[in-house]
């Protein structure tokens, strides 16, 4: 009985040599082991979605063939989006490019008018001036352009290496059960009921986000470009998309997506800029009683004070990433907390 003190002792501090080894390993290896996480985490956002489509058809199919067809439907869906956006995209683009000194000439006249105005003189903008906003615009460009071209590089090489992901993507939603259970063999038995309920309440709330956060940014940039051909606004498919990306930025999002709709419509006269800030404002209306209660019922249920202060924290630590990974990051972990908290006894 005497040497069991000794033997615990030595376990624990075999277990500590074992976990700081296995830290100074992890980093040495981190950066072939990023390359790696990102196939998981695309695997894992296909499987968010393919999983309850695979169990409405493994109501008529084995779950084998209910995987392999979501699955390649949805790889097929994402390819052929693809080849129909790039190539009408990549000359919008062009064009934004082209009229981007027309557009700056444009606001030289419009700013000028504005001088002569008894109201300019009043506010005293004198020290404002487009020429001062195009040289911070510049100034900034140059301090974040290899910053961007690196990141631009760093995402192509990301995405080539993905074509394990939807492979990884059908094992998960085939043997979902499987890979449960290994999981939770690493969780210690007398903990292993309340972890276990914590995760799926994490899997749940991260799914549900997910699924409605993506179905919600489709319809808007849809609607959005749709919305702006009707008016008649050039680039309008690049300005729907980048509509439908800022949606995933809550609140703030759709007001940093809609100044680039103003400013190409302005050259076009009052009645084009009224017109498309109509359509903006008539889609937001949609999302926000329509799409947002149907889809994203319950989804968060946090009050605006509290994601507009983890949108801030979430872009002074990460910028943009972090500003679109903040909520949903912050929903997961309070499903988390709630699970354990309920169960603690």
């Amino acid at each position: 009985m005497a040497s069991l003190p000794v033997s615990q002792g030595v376990s624990k501090r075999a277990q500590w040599f074992l976990g700081v080894s296995a830290c100074f390993a992890l980093l040495f290896v981190w950066l072939p082991l990023q390359k790696l996480l990102w196939q998981f985490l695309f695997a894992l956002l296909l499987t968010a979605v393919a999983l309850p489509i695979s169990r409405r058809m493994e109501k008529r199919l084995n779950r084998a063939l209910s995987a392999f067809f979501t699955v390649v439907l949805l790889v097929l869906f994402v390819l052929f989006f693809i080849g129909m956006l790039v190539p009408p995209l990549i000359s919008q683009i062009t064009l934004v490019v082209s009229e981007a000194p027309q557009l700056y000439t444009w606001l030289l006249d419009v700013w000028d008018q504005f001088r002569q105005t008894e109201i300019f003189r009043l506010l005293d903008l004198e020290g404002l001036s487009p020429a001062s906003w195009l040289s911070a615009a510049a100034k900034w460009a140059a301090d974040s352009l290899p910053g961007m071209i690196s990141g631009i590089g760093a995402g192509i090489d990301t995405l080539s290496r993905a074509f394990l992901s939807p492979v990884l993507a059908y094992y998960f939603v085939r043997d979902r059960e499987t890979f449960s259970y290994q999981l939770s063999m690493w969780v210690p038995a007398k903990h292993r009921k309340r972890i276990l309920t914590a995760l799926q309440e994490m899997r749940r709330e991260a799914g549900g986000y997910v699924r409605g956060q993506l179905l919600v940014a489709l319809v808007v940039a849809v609607l959005t470009s749709l919305g702006l051909l009707i008016v008649g606004v050039p680039a309008w498919l690049a300005l729907g998309l980048l509509m439908g990306i800022c949606e995933w930025i809550p609140y703030i999002g759709p007001l940093i997506g809609g100044v680039p709709i103003a400013l190409f419509s302005l050259p076009m006269g009052i009645s084009s800029l009224l017109w498309a800030l109509g359509v903006t404002i008539l889609v937001q209306q949609i999302e926000g009683y329509v799409l947002s209660p149907r889809l994203m019922a319950g989804a968060t249920g946090l009050h605006p004070v509290y994601v507009l202060v983890l949108l801030s924290a979430g872009g002074l630590l990460w910028g943009l990433p972090g500003m679109v990974a903040a909520v949903p990051a912050f929903v997961c972990i309070r499903g988390a907390v709630r699970v354990l908290y309920e169960t603690r006894k």
